[in-house]
């Protein structure tokens, strides 16, 4: 009876488990002034992560030459806690992983240490993640502490793709 009461409990813990998998994730841009990119989890695209190093993109073609459309092979996602007063704020890419139908990406917010003394500077950090170009239904954001940064809701790909 204890050794079934045990699995009973196992189970009841983990009834989550089965749908949290780890996804590839890729850090695109890791940058301390970002333009354009508001506070929270936005959907970006390759000529907009140009943009937020506050430049433009080229056009781009694939290994024979054809024009590529680049933003159909992965989903692009940047996360931002808007401006800070000094240096010293930014993120790591942690780890992503699968919660159901919810791409969840864990990320380290960095903070400066307290009493150090940096210049009077505005600076705009955020991180650009690349993700699967999968089924989700939506993508969140947390840091290490697992408060919530942004979230985002996808729409479904159109069936004329």
């Amino acid at each position: 009876m204890t050794s079934r009461a045990t699995l009973i409990m196992a189970l009841a813990l983990c009834a989550g488990c089965a749908d949290e998998a780890a996804i590839e994730a890729t850090t695109v841009l890791e940058y301390n002034r970002c333009q354009g990119v508001n506070p929270g989890l936005t959907r970006v695209d390759y000529a907009a992560v140009a943009g937020i190093r506050g430049g433009t993109l080229l056009g781009m073609t694939d290994r024979e030459g054809n024009e590529a459309a680049p933003d159909d092979d992965v989903l692009l996602v940047a996360i931002s806690r808007g401006r800070q007063p000094t240096p010293g704020y930014g993120f790591t890419l942690e780890r992503a992983y699968r919660d159901g139908a919810t791409a969840v990406v864990r990320v380290r917010w960095e903070t400066p240490e307290p009493g150090a003394v940096l210049p009077q500077t505005l600076t705009h950090p955020c991180l650009v993640v690349a993700l699967p170009h999968d089924a989700f239904q939506r993508v969140e954001a947390v840091d290490q502490r697992g408060e919530g940064i942004g979230s985002l809701e996808l729409q479904p790909a159109s069936p004329s793709r």
